[in-house]
């Protein structure tokens, strides 16, 4: 409350504050007063009821329509005679279809003409605008994960999603605030978990350029009302009056293609428009031997690449705009319009604004011969924009926008062999921060050891608590629990809690790893693995109540996990419930048959039920799905 008083204590003394920046636009994040972290959001219809004319046109952009509930009017999906998709590495198939009107996908094995595996989601999300894709969300619960197919509009065709045809997760991929809050408006993670959302917007909306409005909307019921011709309404960004550093950070929140690490105690929700970009997180990609790779979120960078851009924005006059000079994403794009509706001669105007007799650039017209000029129609972007391939999403095609000269090649290009990370946006980081972008890297995107060799050399810089995070990403868990007694259990974090418990039990130290798993649960209470691994932990101490407690508590709220129904299951076996048992680990391998626990939990339960033939069949599946499986082979071994 006193925070609120004392922002509006500002507003009542806003024309002296305003008279100081109108000398330089300067430093517009401390201008605007809706940047404060008190100041909530308010949601797109509530903007609506002023702004309507805005939001008419906004909802058909790619941003007002990036997410929303599935339904067959917003899916550009065809479903009618499709093929189903394979993935010889998983031996699944994947079929979309329609029931009752809702959206469903069914994943599914074969073995000859049997069916062995079957599992059906229905959709709750559709996430793009289908310009280029629609991807699909399901729930457990409250708890939000990715479906295995995606459908790619440009070609007409479903396929699997990105980054699944290396390693297909099926059902399993969990959406996290970071993907969720650029692919939608601000949303709300329920604190503790990875994937629970308490608040989810339908689309990205007005407040992810403009910021929270929480401010704005109680300044305009008191009929306060600013001219906004004369001076700005400093109770909500207008990113047009911001210094063309920060209006291009906006941008880049979402259209900056790579790995990104948040600052410590950061949190990706933490950024609203007016900010520097690089105090909330700094984004690193790779460095190849034959450039920089054209992926399909790097629109901000390359635009930054391109002569048009540099020479518009000096790079030591970050701290104010000038419309006439700077060239920024809204000198070409306006937000509150669609592309498809934005007519090629308004994007040629932003360019011939400079390449004109009256304009500032020294190249004042095409040098194209006029029967080129001709054939594209005297279209600059077909040219100097022209589209492509990318390096990360399959069946698509985007305008590049590094602007420069036709090359008449592809932008895909053979960038070559990566030689190291650099941050993309933001200073040069320091070691430590460079340390942790390489672990990052390896564990997230590439298992590479040139990227391990690099953070080994920056080792010493790193801390304890990520010293862990590099051992343990390295499989190195001796290493990972040599840190332990550096670090203080109360005052460090969830994550390097549970590496810790996870690295002292596969050292053997099951007693040891208690603490620190049960640490990191009672960080993120609602984290579903920790708990299953607390759980699994608990059962093999010999506390399988406690286990069963701790299990339970997440299964309430989510009762598809395979992890959490196979610990669980484990628990009710051990505490002498084998009906309990059979139903929940079954549920498990129903869900996925190639979770190797699963089999070996079911082939346990059925000894114990004198129930060998069955015993037997789970040893096999967990033979297939892993021939070198020693526990299965023994116990396959010890049947007759």
């Amino acid at each position: 409350m006193k925070t609120r008083i004392f922002i509006l204590a500002l507003l009542s003394g806003g024309a002296l504050i305003w008279q100081c920046a109108s000398k330089k636009e300067a430093n517009q994040n401390q201008y605007f007063l809706n940047l404060h972290d008190t100041v909530d959001y308010v949601g797109i219809d509530v903007c609506r009821k002023c702004h309507s004319d805005h939001y008419s046109t906004y909802i058909h952009t790619g941003m007002g329509s990036s997410f929303g509930p599935a339904s067959l009017k917003r899916s550009k999906a065809q479903f009618q005679n499709v093929k189903p998709v394979y993935d010889p590495k998983k031996d699944m198939y994947y079929l979309p279809f329609v029931r009752d009107s809702k959206i469903f996908i069914r994943e599914y094995r074969l073995r000859g003409a049997d069916t062995v595996h079957s599992r059906t989601e229905e959709i709750k999300w559709i996430v793009g605008s289908g310009h280029h894709t629609n991807s699909h969300f399901w729930a457990d619960g409250d708890y939000i994960y990715q479906a295995p197919l995606t459908f790619y509009t440009q070609s007409g065709k479903w396929d699997l999603p990105p980054g699944f045809e290396n390693t297909n997760t099926g059902f399993g991929r969990k959406i996290d605030i970071e993907c969720m809050s650029c692919h939608n408006g601000m949303p709300t993670l329920a604190d503790g978990s990875i994937n629970k959302f308490t608040r989810l917007p339908a689309g990205i909306d007005c407040e992810r350029c403009h910021g929270p409005g929480e401010l704005h909307v109680a300044e305009k019921m008191k009929g306060n009302i600013v001219d906004v011709k004369k001076e700005a309404d400093r109770t909500i960004v207008n990113p047009a009056r911001l210094p063309w550093k920060l209006q291009v950070d906006i941008c880049q929140r979402c259209h900056l293609q790579g790995n990104n690490l948040l600052k410590p105690g950061k949190k990706f929700t933490d950024f609203r428009p007016g900010m520097h970009l690089d105090s909330i997180f700094q984004v690193y990609m790779p460095e190849h031997e034959g450039g920089k790779a054209f992926y399909m979120a790097g629109h901000a960078e390359r635009l930054q690449m391109s002569a048009c851009f540099q020479k518009s924005n000096p790079a030591g006059d970050q701290q104010q705009y000038n419309r006439k000079l700077n060239l920024t994403c809204i000198t070409c794009h306006n937000p509150h319009i669609s592309v498809r509706n934005t007519g090629s001669e308004q994007f040629n105007l932003a360019c011939k604004n400079c390449h004109s007799e009256q304009g500032n650039s020294t190249l004042k017209k095409c040098s194209a011969s006029p029967g080129d000029l001709n054939k594209a129609q005297n279209n600059c972007v077909s040219c100097h924009m022209p589209k492509s391939g990318t390096e990360d999403i399959p069946h698509v095609t985007v305008h590049d926008h590094y602007i420069r000269k036709k090359t008449g090649q592809s932008t895909k290009i053979n960038v070559g062999k990566a030689i190291g990370l650099y941050a993309v946006n933001g200073p040069k980081p320091n070691q430590k921060q460079l340390f942790q972008a390489y672990v990052s890297w390896f564990e997230k995107f590439e298992p590479e050891e040139l990227y391990m060799e690099k953070a080994a050399i920056l080792k010493s810089s790193a801390g304890p608590e990520l010293e862990v995070h590099y051992h343990y990403a390295h499989q190195d868990y001796r290493g990972a629990a040599s840190q332990e007694t550096k670090i203080n259990i109360d005052n460090t974090d969830a994550w390097t809690c549970y590496r810790l418990g996870k690295s002292l039990d596969k050292n053997g130290n099951l007693s040891g790893s208690l603490k620190w798993y049960r640490a990191a649960l009672s960080k993120m209470p609602l984290n579903t693995d920790f708990a299953s691994e607390l759980g699994n932990a608990l059962n093999r101490s010999n506390l399988s109540a406690e286990s069963a407690v701790v299990l339970r508590k997440l299964y309430l709220l989510q009762q598809k996990n395979v992890m959490l129904l196979s610990n669980l299951g484990a628990a009710e076996m051990l505490n002498g419930n084998p009906s309990e048992a059979k139903n929940l680990i079954s549920k498990a391998v129903q869900l996925d048959p190639d979770f190797e626990p699963a089999r070996l939990y079911l082939a346990e339960l059925y000894l114990k039920m004198g129930k060998k033939a069955e015993a037997k069949e789970q040893l096999r599946e967990a033979l297939r799905i892993n021939p070198r499986n020693e526990k299965a082979k023994e116990m396959m071994q010890n049947l007759p």
